[in-house]
């Protein structure tokens, strides 16, 4: 098992107390277990960012489907990134709106450059992703 390690942390008050809140209804025993669960998450979320590691998550794309040029702008990069994608899915969320979220699995670089290029295909709604370490 690990050392434990004591901290001091300094909040502002109501952030503790919406930190608490949500501790409370997920059932989280401690605040320090939520806090160590926080830290995890923080670190999986950025870590793949400095690190030249293996990643897998997902890349969600929100675009209108109306946008002349963009859904094909976005498979040719899927294709460009073949090595990386091993799948994807496509929603509709409306007439008009679509919703892509593609799995990725590889190297934290060829991740970092297909969110550069999904970027610069055309006028996306938004475009957010979830990428993790594989360790």
């Amino acid at each position: 098992m690990s050392k434990i390690v004591r901290t001091g942390v300094s909040f502002p008050e109501e952030l503790l107390r919406a930190f608490d809140k949500v501790i409370e209804e997920l059932g989280i025993e401690s605040r320090s277990q939520a806090i160590q669960e926080a830290i995890r998450h923080f670190i999986s979320l950025h870590s793949w960012r400095i690190a030249e590691e293996d990643v897998a998550g997902a890349v969600l794309v929100h675009y209108s489907h109306e946008e002349h040029g963009l859904e094909e702008g976005l498979t040719d990069v899927q294709h460009e990134f073949i090595d990386l994608v091993p799948s994807a899915l496509h929603l509709h969320l409306s007439k008009s709106d679509c919703l892509l979220i593609i799995a990725v699995r590889g190297k934290a670089s060829r991740v970092k450059d297909l969110l550069k290029s999904l970027r610069r295909v055309g006028r996306v709604k938004q475009l957010t992703h979830l990428i993790m370490p594989t360790y």
